[in-house]
């Protein structure tokens, strides 16, 4: 009588396994850009960069601590309103680039 052949087990992609974590591939925001300009450049919204130098929100740093607050990417959504960036999508590209999801 022949064994049986195990069966491969399929591998889990972006989904966490009890007890486990699931590394983004994605660098954080301040390792991919050096301050909030680069990143507005990038995003091609290089004109709200006088807005971040006025609120003295340049620091990537600064950034992703205020998203990884409980609430923090309605807070930044908010403080960006507040700066004048009216358009939503500018908004959120923003927020997107900062949490690593773009």
């Amino acid at each position: 009588v022949s064994e049986p052949m195990p069966l491969s087990k399929p591998v889990a992609t972006g989904v966490a396994q009890p007890g486990t974590t699931v590394v983004s591939s994605k660098p954080r925001a301040s390792e991919r850009w050096a301050d909030a300009k680069e990143m507005l450049v990038e995003l091609k919204l290089q004109q709200y960069t006088e807005q971040f130098v006025e609120e003295e929100m340049t620091s990537m740093e600064l950034l992703e601590d205020i998203v990884n607050r409980a609430d923090g990417e309605k807070e930044l959504m908010d403080a960006l309103k507040e700066m004048g960036i009216k358009k939503m999508g500018h908004r959120q590209a923003i927020v997107g680039a900062v949490v690593g999801k773009l």
